[in-house]
C-alpha cells in the first residue's frame, strides 16, 4: 500500500468512526428509553444493538484487506462500498430494533 491508499483509509475512518459513534449512543440510549417506559431490552435487542458497533470496523477492516493490493481508485471505491452496505446495515439495525415491520 502506498502513501495515498494510506490517507484514503484514514480519511474514509471518519466515517467509520462516526458510524461507531452512532452506533454506541444507540447502544446507551436506546435501552435507557426502554428503561423509562416499563420495558426490559431483550437479548435480540442487544446482539443489534452490538452488531451495530461492530459491523462498521468489521466491514471496514475487510475492505481494506480485500482491496490493498488495487489501484488507488479501485482502493477507494471498494472501501466506499464498504461503507454503503454499513449504512444500509445500520438502517436496517435501527428499524428491527425500533420494532418496524417493515423495512
Amino acid at each position: 500500500m502506498t502513501r495515498a491508499h494510506y490517507g484514503v483509509a484514514a480519511l474514509l475512518s471518519i466515517v467509520v468512526g462516526w458510524f461507531v459513534f452512532d452506533a454506541v449512543a444507540s447502544l446507551v440510549a436506546f435501552p435507557a428509553a426502554l428503561a423509562s417506559q416499563g420495558d426490559e431490552p431483550s437479548l435480540a435487542l442487544w446482539a443489534l444493538l452490538w452488531a451495530g458497533v461492530l459491523l462498521p470496523v468489521l466491514l471496514f477492516a475487510a475492505a481494506i484487506v480485500v482491496a490493498r493490493r488495487q489501484p488507488l481508485p479501485r482502493f477507494a471505491l471498494v472501501i466506499i462500498v464498504a461503507l454503503t452496505a454499513t449504512a444500509a446495515l445500520r438502517i436496517s439495525i435501527i428499524a428491527l430494533a425500533a420494532g418496524s415491520t417493515v423495512l
